[in-house]
């Protein structure tokens, strides 16, 4: 009887172990799926910043507007990526964007 009981928790611990180790083994390939994608969107990053100063070549930024009209997760990285610049613009550079605007508009008046 306690032999039989025995036999039925082995069971009940191999199926769990067994559970843990396919749930391992996906958590693995999930982590080498993120950092495959965080390799892309480094990339995307790269080429973000190159077309900030202006220095990307025309066959990369109509690649990566391709790019981004196809993967809505890049659009997103790349929406976040240039509010984050923006941000460090501004806060490095508190008046730049109120001198534009005021040079901006003296030019309109001229």
């Amino acid at each position: 009887m306690v032999y039989r009981q025995i036999e039925k928790l082995q069971k009940m611990v191999n199926s769990l172990l067994g559970l843990c180790a396919e749930g391992k083994a996906e958590a693995a390939l999930e982590d080498t799926d993120l950092f495959t994608q965080d390799i892309r969107y480094e990339r995307l990053g790269v080429l973000v910043l190159k077309a900030q100063d202006g220095v990307l070549e025309d066959r990369y930024l109509k690649r990566m507007e391709k790019w981004l009209l196809c993967d809505e997760v890049a659009m997103q990285y790349y929406v976040d990526f240039q509010s984050l610049t923006a941000m460090l613009s501004n806060h490095f550079n508190p008046g730049r964007w109120l001198r534009n605007r005021v040079g901006e508009q003296y030019y309109a008046t001229q």
